[in-house]
This record gives structure tokens, sequence and C-alpha cells, in this order.
């Protein structure tokens, strides 16, 4: 019997998606950068902040689940 653990996305996402999310936590990893004054040698940092960031606002954007409200 196989182990089917998985350890990516649940969705595939496209190329096309994936080059939009890149560029998106570029876009935010070069802003944060800048607010920070722009530090040496902390690149893989500031880019682990953006994605988290963005990762954490599309969460709050979109809800997992709705339930309906009845009175």
């Amino acid at each position: 019997m196989k182990n089917h653990h998985h350890n990516g996305p649940i969705h595939s996402v496209s190329p096309n998606d994936r080059i939009a999310i890149h560029e998106a936590i570029a876009v935010r990893a070069h802003a944060l950068w800048e607010r920070d004054g722009k530090p040496d040698n902390q690149a893989e940092t500031i880019w682990l902040m953006a994605e988290e960031e963005l990762i954490m606002g599309h969460r709050k954007e979109k809800p997992d689940s709705v339930l309906p409200i009845s009175f």
C-alpha cells in the first residue's frame, strides 16, 4: 500500500498565474526592502516576509467557507 502524502499546493497553478504570483511577491518584497532602509544580505528574509503577507492577505479576503445566515 502506497503512502500518499501531498507536500505541494492542492490546486495546480497555471504558468501565467505563477508569473503573476512571482511578480506580486517581487513588488511587495521591494517595497519592504525600501521601507526597511534597503538592508544588505536580507533578500531571502524579505522575500519570505512578502510571501507571508500576500498569503495572509489572500486568506483574509477569501474565507474557507461561508455559512448561510437565517433568522
